[in-house]
């Protein structure tokens, strides 16, 4: 006992806090909710239950590697064509999406022609990002709020500089989500390629190409950008090029404000370096390399910058949040509990934003965290804490609509698909299609898809 005791003391102090903080905060939050219906009770409970589960399953391998990191990967051997094919399959990805999204609003009768479906983006943030391309952050609501303050300068500062050249705010809009999502294809194969073998790499991509919401990547928003953003953090960081890895995770902090999350597997992946460096290097190095590494955050003060200097406060963007699309930081099993409540109103009531809406929301949100619960421990460590925190922050959102399109973008979580127990691994991509299809086709008809 003593021995088990020495060798597991850590995990098991770890998870015993855990489980008690998650229980305390559970309870405190069942206490606050007044007449709380029994589904969406137990919604919240399946959601920190699935959570707990992915936590314990994968502490012990973030324990292993504080303690004994795994060496640096080499990457596997170059593979002719290898970057085309990846470039190729993600035209292929933005082609279908066009095409069934076209082809949806021509047979419902909402497009009289074909290419009435690049015009697909007024109910989005689109408008305001060619807002903010063309004048900055100038515009004012009816009440005098600088509202476009809520969204993040990368995207729209792309679309700008692409105005300057090209003077069509839709080409634009196109060229800066189709260029970035091209991109990330050959640099995300380079990234697998770290951990796997060619098949398997070209077989994570078709399922990032497959989320249920990468229909977002065909059309004028950030998902793309942020996406490029991230596998070039992530990349270069494992390939210890640090003032690149610094860089992009600069730019991912300017363009989401989940970007800065990625100081957590930048410093894991540092630390794994440092602590597997050959004997004699110089400290020296390793300490530019943590300072390469603090850039990232940088591109998050640059956007509070932009707030204070419109509107002499940094963090109104909260504000704007809060009081116009009534959303604060929260508890992500909260989430689950509101999500299920309008989808079982929704549901009763007969009306079509419990397909479009709270069902797709309800399903990716249980769905990621089921897979990270299954396979999550499999994955690279840097990996699986990232989603640690990113689903905490994506699903803590008090009023969420966007956890499908958020979630697409995780893009580590193909790789926990990938490493599912099927011996068949192709009947992965045929499994997810049709739910992808069905998602797409409501997005087609702006069914509440957001």
């Amino acid at each position: 006992m003593k021995n088990w005791l020495k060798k597991n003391g850590l995990e098991l102090a770890i998870s015993l806090l855990f489980i008690f903080a998650l229980a305390v905060c559970f309870f405190l939050w069942q206490r606050s909710q007044r007449g709380l219906f029994w589904f969406t009770l137990l919604s919240a409970a399946l959601s920190a239950g699935l959570f707990a589960l992915f936590f314990l399953r994968a502490l012990p391998r973030w324990i292993q590697a504080i303690k004994n990191p795994e060496p640096l990967a080499l990457p596997g051997e170059r593979v002719k064509h290898a970057h085309l094919q990846a470039l190729c399959l993600f035209a292929l990805a933005l082609a279908f999406y066009v095409v069934l999204t076209a082809t949806a609003r021509l047979i419902a009768g909402k497009n009289a022609r074909f290419w009435d479906t690049f015009r697909l983006y007024g109910g989005l943030d689109t408008p305001s990002y060619f807002t903010i391309a063309k004048q900055g952050y100038t515009w004012r609501s009816d009440k005098g709020e600088l509202l476009h303050l809520v969204f993040f300068p990368g995207y729209p500062t792309l679309c700008g500089l692409l105005l300057m050249v090209i003077p069509n705010e839709m080409i634009c809009g196109y060229l800066a989500a189709w260029i970035p999502f091209l991109l990330s294809g050959p640099v995300l194969y380079d990234l697998l390629r770290l951990d796997h073998g060619h098949w398997e790499a070209m077989r994570i991509l078709l399922l990032i190409c497959l989320a249920p919401a990468a229909v977002f990547y065909a059309y004028p928003m950030s998902e793309s950008l942020f996406l490029l953003c991230m596998a070039c953090c992530l990349y270069f960081a494992r390939t210890k090029k640090w003032l690149a890895a610094g860089l992009w995770g600069l730019l991912a902090s300017f363009t989401r404000v989940v970007g800065i999350l990625l100081l957590l597997p930048m410093a894991m992946e540092w630390w794994a370096q440092f602590k597997t460096r050959p004997s004699g290097a110089p400290l020296r190095e390793s300490l530019k390399d943590a300072a390469c590494m603090l850039l990232t955050p940088l591109g998050l003060a640059f956007y509070l910058y932009i707030n204070f200097t419109m509107a002499g406060d940094p963090f109104i963007f909260l504000q704007y949040q809060q009081s116009n699309w009534y959303q604060h930081a929260s508890l992500f099993f909260s989430t689950a509990a509101m999500q299920a409540d309008y989808a079982w109103r929704t549901l009763l009531d007969g009306k079509d934003s419990f397909w479009g809406l709270w069902l797709p929301n309800l399903m990716v949100g249980f769905g990621s965290l089921a897979l990270m619960a299954a396979a999550g421990k499999k994955l690279r460590p840097a990996y699986s804490a990232l989603f640690a925190v990113y689903f905490c922050v994506c699903y803590g959102s008090s009023w969420l609509l966007s956890g499908p399109r958020y979630m697409a973008v995780f893009f580590p979580l193909a790789i926990a698909a990938e490493k599912l127990p099927i011996k068949r691994k192709g009947l992965l991509p045929l499994l997810i299609l049709p739910f992808t299809a069905a998602y797409t086709v409501l997005f087609a008809l702006r069914v509440h898809v957001w």
